[in-house]
């Protein structure tokens, strides 16, 4: 028996035997509408509710044309084509075409197809110029697109093609301006679900995902499926890295890779906090990236080294007061002449992160590319409360970088700064 969805868009009566029907909250609201915006907590079935309708409308209308918009390429490759709710398990008569004149595209027996595409920079959503006029876009993650109100105002002028050109969107909700604005906008139908929503997850995953988010704001946006506005006494909020995101650094003076570390190991520990920054000739911090993980201790080390060596860092700096001297010593057995400082927290968190969180409000804090976890983190803790391991990590990499340990003063004055003798600066942009 078809689903209601597939039915109404009547592509060929197979399906995967072991999910012959989609839950409620994967079928679409009733036509017309223009964006169908399904927000969701993970693992509630989102992604594979839209790769389930593109599919079906493929099927229904040979020779159309459409696009698979996400936050960048590999995101669009693992989560809506490769995935195991991606277009290639939902249809198996489909061909894959990584690389195809025009670009990446998935293509139908019927003659449909759809360019696939990541929009993480200014420079990438010029290609959605260039993709040509299309029937239906599908948003993966939309709210989590770093470039989601430039992409957003492109693809809709080539969104034109048919009697009635429309997206379709899978996201966990993110309160930044430019999603709410494409929320708002009319032609706009929801659907709402959280992880009990979809009966084939886990239910020891489920308990333990609940169990480490219970009664946090985060959890309620990530497991929960809401939308959290901006929350009362947060110290960062996603329009501050909204706003002063970069694509490119300028040349760095210097690079660390701060840890937060777990001391322990298993499915109940916290994670690790790795975030690499790098102080710019400008007198600004750039975060780099994030590389939190869920691991061993030897394992953590190995992830915080090659992250060393991959942004050629000048040193490593680590909480310690938990670890003492294990965090060093699992360190140093993998890397010897590993540069490294201990730090130890003679304060609270909360007097630790109010002058890095002034140096975002002041503009001289830049994250370069969109980190949506760490922001997530960021703009929901409140002071008094636990601190998460990523944001914890972004502290002290910022601290090292710019402030004075224990007093909060900068130690770089605004302007260029000169280069200490004999020092080369790492050139700008990735």
């Amino acid at each position: 028996m078809r689903s209601a969805l597939l039915a109404r868009a009547d592509p060929p009566a197979w399906q995967p035997e072991d999910r012959p029907e989609l839950e409620p909250h994967q079928i679409p609201p009733a036509a017309p509408w223009d964006l169908w915006l399904l927000e969701a907590g993970r693992g509630a079935g989102k992604t594979e509710a839209c790769s389930r309708y593109f599919a079906a409308y493929m099927r229904a209308h040979p020779g159309h044309r459409g696009r698979i918009i996400a936050p960048t390429f590999g995101d669009a490759v693992e989560a809506c084509i490769e995935g195991p709710s991606g277009l290639l398990s939902v249809d198996p008569e489909i061909r894959w075409l990584a690389s195809a004149p025009g670009g990446a595209k998935v293509v139908w027996p019927n003659g449909s197809e759809a360019i696939v595409l990541g929009t993480y920079t200014p420079r990438d959503v010029d290609r959605l110029r260039a993709g040509g006029n299309r029937h239906i876009d599908w948003w993966e993650e939309m709210a989590a697109n770093p470039q989601l109100k430039a992409a957003w105002d492109q693809a809709s002028m080539g969104l034109r093609l048919g009697a009635h050109p429309h997206s379709i969107a899978s996201t966990t909700p993110r309160s930044t301006k430019a999603y709410r604005e494409v929320r708002q906008l009319p032609g706009v139908v929801f659907s709402h679900a959280t992880i009990d929503d979809n009966p084939h997850l886990s239910d020891e995953w489920k308990a333990k995902q609940k169990a480490r988010y219970h009664g946090t704001r985060l959890g309620r946006q990530e497991l929960g499926g809401q939308l959290i506005e901006a929350v009362d006494g947060a110290l960062w909020t996603l329009e501050t890295f909204e706003q002063h995101r970069v694509s490119e650094h300028p040349d760095l003076v210097r690079i660390v890779v701060a840890i937060d570390p777990a001391v322990t190991s298993g499915e109940e520990a916290d994670d690790t906090g790795i975030v690499c920054a790098g102080l710019g000739i400008d007198g600004h911090g750039y975060v780099l990236i994030d590389r939190t993980c869920h691991l061993a201790p030897d394992q953590w080390a190995k992830r915080a080294i090659t992250t060393f060596h991959d942004f050629a860092a000048d040193r490593v700096v680590a909480e310690v007061n938990n670890g003492g001297e294990l965090v060093a010593a699992v360190l140093k057995t993998q890397d010897e002449r590993l540069p490294f400082k201990a730090l130890r927290a003679s304060r609270g968190k909360q007097t630790r992160a109010e002058p890095v969180a002034a140096l975002y409000e002041q503009g001289r804090v830049h994250h370069v590319g969109t980190f949506t976890e760490l922001e997530d983190e960021c703009s929901t803790w409140v002071p008094g409360e636990d601190s998460p391991d990523r944001m914890d990590a972004l502290v002290w990499a910022i601290t090292d970088l710019m402030l004075e340990h224990g007093q909060g003063r900068l130690l770089v004055p605004s302007g260029d700064l000169p280069l200490p003798s004999g020092h080369t600066p790492r050139l700008g942009g990735w």
